[in-house]
């Protein structure tokens, strides 16, 4: 009993309300101290609302929920979504090619006539390309011969005019396929011969105007040609 009288009375004395001497006390000593933190938030928050009140037309309220709906603060960090792993296509090697044939040619079968129409393209694709009216003047020279050795030769109705091998030397034929050291072209009697660059002298004509290729300086794939920086060369004859 007297245990339970003591804690009552240890209760009374903490919960007992401050006598007004240490009241005063206390107060002089915070004006002494100067303004609370609290005081100053809320001075400062006073200022606010009445600043953002006088310039704009929307309630303050309205304004903090809609800054949390557009700019949310968040403490953890957001878990990263997983991205879709990109599955390469199979792409068929060079090694893969060559042995299913498919830079060859099947040397019966394909007809003059049917490649008549590749032809049409290729010269309406080179007139375009060149711009043979302006690149033809004297100043566009160079810009011209940059052109006719980076084009596309598939389609060409070309002729062999010089060659080492006299049995290459008059024919004539579209070029179906063109690699490396060859052009493979498709003659009037729907042959296919595969003639060597290396050696020898080719002309073809475009609109009303003649061009003489030389072999010799072709002997790069037509891919890497498109892309290559050329440089002019003295031509010497075979």
């Amino acid at each position: 009993m007297e245990k339970e009288e003591n804690s009552e009375e240890s209760e009374m004395m903490i919960y007992k309300p401050l006598p007004v001497e240490v009241r005063v006390t206390l107060e002089q000593h915070s004006l002494l101290l100067g303004p609370t933190q609290s005081s100053i938030k809320k001075g400062e928050d006073t200022f606010l609302m009445s600043y953002i009140q006088t310039r704009t037309p929307v309630i303050p309220e309205e304004l903090t929920t809609q800054f949390k709906k557009n700019f949310p603060l968040k403490i953890g960090r957001p878990a990263k979504e997983n991205k879709k792993t990109r599955t390469r296509k199979k792409v068929l090697t060079s090694i893969e090619k060559r042995r299913l044939g498919l830079h060859k040619l099947p040397k019966t079968g394909i007809k003059y006539k049917a490649c008549a129409p590749l032809h049409q393209l290729w010269v309406e694709y080179m007139e375009n390309f060149l711009e043979l009216e302006n690149s033809a003047k004297a100043a566009n020279k160079d810009l011209l011969y940059q052109r006719i050795a980076k084009a596309d030769y598939h389609g060409c109705l070309l002729m062999v005019t010089r060659s080492k091998c006299p049995s290459y030397i008059g024919a004539k034929g579209i070029i179906v396929l063109e690699t490396k050291n060859t052009f493979q072209i498709i003659c009037e009697d729907d042959q296919l011969r595969i003639i060597p660059k290396r050696d020898s002298v080719f002309t073809f004509n475009v609109s009303k105007w003649t061009f003489t290729l030389f072999g010799s300086h072709m002997n790069i794939r037509p891919s890497e040609r498109a892309a290559r920086k050329f440089k002019s060369k003295p031509t010497i004859d075979l």
